[in-house]
């Protein structure tokens, strides 16, 4: 019996995001039809993966081989929506009983692609989570940055996002698009913004694949931690984002996965976003019609909106001019205080619950 899972590589790969989201179906997959899951081929990757996920170099001659001999089928996004779409393992469920993948005893399943968005990966986030720490250089690298950062302030932690992306673009030409690289007097204007009002009781956790030298302006005045230094940085930097109290997001596959991997708030650039009837923004543009399966769409939520309190936001749109909403800023600071009051922490919460004073 030989049921495998595999997230299909193709061409010469792409960024550790854009790995990640086939990587998460395909283990989805050996779940719901009781097969084992391979790593993508990060043979094939210019970013060497492989070093942190202990593939070999030759990773991409096995799955072709494997493909080429063994009982193939494909989970694609059309399959997907086919078989009910919203949550992906009742969609996976449905798939497997149509093509009889429970009662054969041998096949390979491929899947491939960014489809889905998030949401439909909600059942991976664990999976996610412990395979980025489990990775070769992630828990040693998560020390050296701990070290770096005063556990007595929140941390805001910065994702900007250059290497192979565009440059620039004036603000009005950020709508919808990716794969560019945010102003950095944005950046500026949201650490500065945090910063007076937080009245400086802040620290900033810079993640970037900037060289240094750029970074020092963002960075001025302000009291900052970098990881450019630390080497093997893929996966940690990813996990340390994700460890923080407030998010800054770039517009990148990278800094989504942070913050689906994180409860905190999170920034995103305003003039990216795509607007829809009622004042809502989007990142992908199609959110108009459903928010994501199974929730409310946008005109039912201004409904809603209208007549009452909505739950706090937990994404905030920043402006151009970088001024960073308080609501956004009190989460963060809210967040980080929980570990005054966290008991197994040696914090303190209220007694008077239980009926009895405290003793001199």
């Amino acid at each position: 019996m030989l049921k495998l899972c595999l997230p299909w590589v193709q061409g010469r790969g792409a960024g550790l995001g854009n790995e990640l989201v086939p990587w998460c179906r395909a283990f989805l997959a050996a779940q719901v039809l009781g097969a084992r899951c391979l790593p993508p081929a990060f043979g094939l990757n210019q970013r060497n993966y492989g070093r942190h996920f202990g593939t070999s170099r030759l990773d991409w001659l096995g799955h072709r081989a494997l493909r080429a001999v063994l009982p193939h089928v494909e989970f694609t996004e059309a399959d997907y929506r086919a078989h009910g779409g919203g949550d992906v393992v009742q969609a996976l469920h449905r798939f497997g009983e149509a093509r009889a993948l429970p009662a054969r005893s041998t096949w390979l399943l491929t899947t491939q692609g960014m489809w889905g968005g998030m949401a439909h990966l909600n059942a991976a986030r664990d999976f996610a989570l412990s395979t980025l720490y489990r990775s070769r250089f992630a828990a040693r690298n998560l020390v050296a940055v701990g070290q770096r950062l005063d556990p007595s302030l929140p941390v805001v932690g910065i994702h900007v996002r250059m290497g192979d992306f565009g440059a620039p673009v004036s603000p009005d030409a950020y709508r919808g698009r990716f794969n560019i690289s945010l102003p950095p007097e944005w950046y500026r204007e949201v650490a500065l913004s945090i910063h007076d009002q937080m009245a400086g009781q802040v620290q900033f956790l810079i993640v970037s694949d900037a060289p240094m030298a750029r970074l020092q302006g963002l960075a001025k005045g302000l009291r900052c931690a970098f990881t450019a230094d630390i080497a093997d940085s893929d996966c940690s930097d990813l996990l340390a984002l994700a460890r923080c109290d407030l998010l800054v997001c770039a517009v990148s596959s990278y800094s989504v996965w942070a913050a689906f991997l994180t409860d905190a708030p999170y920034l995103w650039y305003g003039p990216n976003l795509t607007l829809h009837d009622g004042g809502w923004g989007s990142i992908w543009g199609h959110e108009s019609v459903q928010l994501e399966p199974g929730s409310p769409t946008l005109s039912a939520l201004g409904q809603a909106s209208a007549t009452g309190p909505m739950a706090p936001a937990r994404a905030w749109a920043v402006p151009g001019d970088g001024v960073v909403p308080r609501a956004a800023i009190d989460m963060a600071r809210d967040r980080h205080a929980r570990h005054v009051t966290d008991l197994v922490r040696y914090g303190v919460v209220q007694a008077s619950v239980l009926g009895s004073t405290a003793h001199d």
